[in-house]
């Protein structure tokens, strides 16, 4: 719903619900702003040259060979607040609990469980990537290389690249054999059981009435 909104007002109140969710959830105030201020700085590079290159209905005002505009500003201002807001509710969903219990609620709610496999997977193994990438970065400065602009960079990279895709590669294959020598079907299972209390149905009233409120607003401010 909010990914689909289009005016201001309706953008402000889902990212105060937004807001009022990661409250309610609790989100560690520091974690949580540190993640908004990388999107913070995507934003300016995007958001930010908008009212100043986007023309379109309403005033404009001219300083020099300065030209800002209001449309540009309010398009300006939607972004930010949607991505905002977008982001808020993620934090929400990954920092409110474990991944493979908000999962299997996915995999309960009838969402595929191939792709339910595969984000839990590719969760698991961008880290073991990222370490196996540390090793080799490792590896090459004890060998003194040092990254340069100059063509023998620039091949270093590409050996490094390979490699890591190759241990990669192999490493997934092993995984593969180790799921299946343990029986593996591709059924998603965890340790977390769930049951439906009125209070969770209550919740999905709310959340939902106010995402459809947020998109009636938003269609009659059009």
């Amino acid at each position: 719903a909010t990914a689909l909104l289009r005016t201001l007002p309706a953008v402000g109140l889902a990212l105060a619900g937004s807001l009022l969710l990661a409250r309610i959830g609790r989100l560690p105030g520091r974690w949580y702003l540190g993640r908004l201020g990388s999107v913070a700085v995507v934003l300016v590079l995007f958001a930010g040259p908008l009212p100043l290159l986007l023309h379109g209905p309403g005033p404009e005002w001219t300083w020099g060979p300065v030209n800002l505009s209001r449309h540009g500003v309010l398009v300006a201002l939607v972004l930010s607040g949607k991505a905002l807001a977008l982001v808020t509710l993620a934090l929400v969903v990954l920092a409110t609990a474990p991944l493979d219990a908000t999962l299997k609620a996915a995999h309960a709610l009838r969402v595929p469980g191939l792709a339910v496999q595969l984000a839990l997977l590719t969760y698991r193994y961008l880290f073991l990537l990222a370490d196996e990438l540390a090793r080799l970065r490792v590896a090459l400065r004890v060998r003194g290389y040092r990254n340069r602009a100059n063509r023998h960079s620039y091949r270093t990279v590409g050996h490094v690249a390979g490699t890591l895709l190759v241990r990669g590669y192999e490493r997934a294959e092993r995984v593969g054999q180790a799921m299946r020598c343990r029986g593996f079907v591709g059924q998603f299972h965890s340790l977390s059981t769930f049951r439906t209390r009125a209070a969770d149905v209550l919740t999905f009233l709310l959340i939902v009435g106010g995402a459809a409120a947020v998109c009636w607003l938003d269609g009659i401010q059009r």
